[in-house]
C-alpha cells in the first residue's frame, strides 16, 4: 500500500462515506459504498489520473446514486466481499 493512495482514500471516506479495501496479491484497491462496488484500480492506474480529476470523479456517483450509475438490473453483480483484503477505511 502506498501512503499517498491511502491518504487519498481516507479523504474520500471523510467526504463521501466511501470505504476501501486493498488486495495485496493483485495490488488492487477496491472502493465501495455499503458493499456495492464503485471503482477498482491498481497503483499504476491511480497515477494516470490527474490529481484534480481523482477527487472529483466520485462526486457525481454519490450525488446521482450508485444504483442509477450501475444500472439497476445488474446491481447484484457489483457486490464486493468486504471480508477479503486489508481494510483501509
Amino acid at each position: 500500500m502506498k501512503s499517498d493512495i491511502v491518504h487519498f482514500l481516507r479523504e474520500m471516506h471523510r467526504k463521501y462515506g466511501l470505504n476501501a479495501l486493498y488486495i495485496p496479491s493483485d495490488d488492487v484497491y477496491c472502493v465501495h459504498r455499503k458493499g456495492r462496488a464503485v471503482q477498482n484500480f491498481t497503483s499504476e492506474q491511480f497515477y494516470e489520473f490527474p490529481k484534480g480529476y481523482r477527487e472529483n470523479m466520485y462526486r457525481p456517483l454519490v450525488k446521482i446514486g450508485l444504483a442509477r450509475n450501475l444500472n439497476e438490473s445488474y446491481r447484484h453483480q457489483f457486490v464486493i466481499n468486504t471480508k477479503q483484503g486489508i481494510k483501509i477505511c
